[in-house]
């Protein structure tokens, strides 16, 4: 409010107008003020003094008539006094007068002059022409401040634009890419898996040709211990079927033609790396018509040690749970012969 007075007064206009200017439009501006002082301006009483009290009236008026006219009281008794009165402040600086202590400091403030001295000389008055030039010159100042801020406002609105799509932009990269990040793992888990199936098929066949090679050079030592030793004795021979008894557990039982009767199932137990001792493969004929459940009891008896374990075909993948132990091995496609794979649990 200060600074809209002191332009007010530095334009040239009154201090009873200005005052009578801003009570009227309740300090809402310097625009309002203008706009309040260009409406008013010809109205009788204009520069009437602001009757703040009844008894001031008189004094009020005198002072307000001086300061506006600029002149000194003619009255003989007072004419020294008036002479070294000061009438108004000068700027060092520049030279610029002014009427008042306030537009002495308003001028300080935007100039950063520092330097004023008192004068007796009285700033001079602006015409009316001045009055109306300086008035249009506030008005466009006020146009290009409301014109720079509008710029602004609309320059504030286009970054915060720009901001607000890069925004959305990175959030939609970003879903993008954690899209494809899940979709490289699940390949990834896809080749793991099927690596692990080949490994596994792999050690299964190993395996399998290497029981296979033991079985024939036991039979090979069989056969030539057997044309070594020529006709032996019946007990020599019996005592003989009983020492080899105990590894035809390893070997295997006699091979039985394929038919839909029997199942033939070759158990391997995957035990952990390290293990004290690798188990051999387990093979049983078991019934066609015999369930899981069986295999189950069998493997309980000849693996003591292994107490719970998942049973699973390598090709095709396939695990076996509890609702398969009831199921016979026909329906479970294990006729007339398979190779299992017993995981400890």
């Amino acid at each position: 409010m200060s600074d809209d007075r002191a332009m007010l007064l530095e334009f040239g206009f009154s201090e009873v107008r200005v005052e009578k200017a801003l009570r009227a439009t309740k300090n809402k501006g310097l625009q309002a003020a203008l706009d309040w002082l260009d409406a008013h301006g010809s109205d009788a009483g204009i520069d009437d003094p602001i009757d703040e009290t009844a008894g001031a009236a008189g004094e009020a008026a005198g002072e307000a008539a001086g300061e506006a006219d600029g002149q000194v009281d003619g009255q003989v008794d007072g004419e020294s006094a008036t002479d070294d009165q000061a009438q108004s402040l000068v700027c060092s600086d520049c030279g610029k007068r002014f009427k008042n202590e306030s537009l002495a400091q308003y001028h300080a403030a935007k100039s950063g002059h520092a330097n004023f001295a008192q004068s007796t000389e009285a700033a001079p008055e602006l015409t009316d022409e001045e009055r109306k030039a300086k008035v249009e010159e506030l008005q466009q100042r006020i146009h290009d401040k409301r014109e720079r801020r509008a710029q602004e406002e609309k320059e504030e609105q286009r970054r915060n634009e720009l901001l607000r799509r890069k925004a959305g932009q990175d959030s939609s990269e970003q879903k993008e890419r954690l899209k494809e990040e899940q979709v490289r793992r699940e390949l990834d888990n896809q080749r793991r898996l099927k690596q692990e199936d080949k490994l596994a098929a792999q050690r299964i066949k190993m395996q399998i040709e290497q029981d296979k090679r033991d079985r024939a050079a036991r039979a090979a030592r069989e056969k030539a211990e057997r044309a070594g030793n020529g006709e032996a004795a019946p007990a020599a021979g019996a005592a003989a079927a009983e020492a080899e008894a105990p590894s035809m557990l390893q070997a295997g039982p006699p091979r039985v033609e394929a038919s839909g009767s029997v199942a033939r199932l070759q158990i391997r137990a995957m035990l952990k790396p390290g293990a004290a001792q690798q188990q051999q493969p387990l093979t049983h004929i078991f019934g066609a018509d015999e369930t899981l459940q069986d295999v189950r009891e069998y493997i309980r008896r000849e693996l003591p040690a292994v107490h719970r374990f998942k049973l699973s075909t390598a090709f095709p993948r396939k695990d076996f749970d509890a609702q398969h132990d009831a199921q016979t091995l026909r329906d479970l496609g294990l006729v007339p012969n398979a190779a299992l794979i017993l995981t400890p649990q």
